[in-house]
């Protein structure tokens, strides 16, 4: 029988490519979101960043921005679903 050996981890990223895409994270400000937002920009993502804390959400986007990606940053609390209609519209004016 013969082994199939998996393909690096380095070379499948190079393969996760999201050039020309925005993504929408939530929870961005900290943790695994802002890890997320992180990943998707260095794989060529345009970000719209949402978290309750707008300094957190700041820090993201400066990271997202120094790796050449455009981020929106918009503290919201998405508890309160009428918040959705708030980053559509952000979104659509920048």
């Amino acid at each position: 029988m013969t082994e199939t050996v998996p393909e690096a981890p380095a070379a499948a990223a190079d393969e996760f490519r999201l050039d020309g895409y925005v993504a929408l994270v939530t929870g961005a400000g900290r943790g695994i979101g802002a890890g997320i937002a992180q990943a998707y920009a260095r794989a060529g993502a345009d970000l719209v960043l949402v978290a309750r804390t707008a300094a957190d959400l700041d820090a993201v986007a400066a990271s997202v921005r120094a790796l050449g990606r455009t981020a929106l940053a918009i503290p919201t609390d998405l508890t309160d679903l009428s918040q959705l209609a708030k980053i559509v519209e952000r979104k659509h004016q920048e």
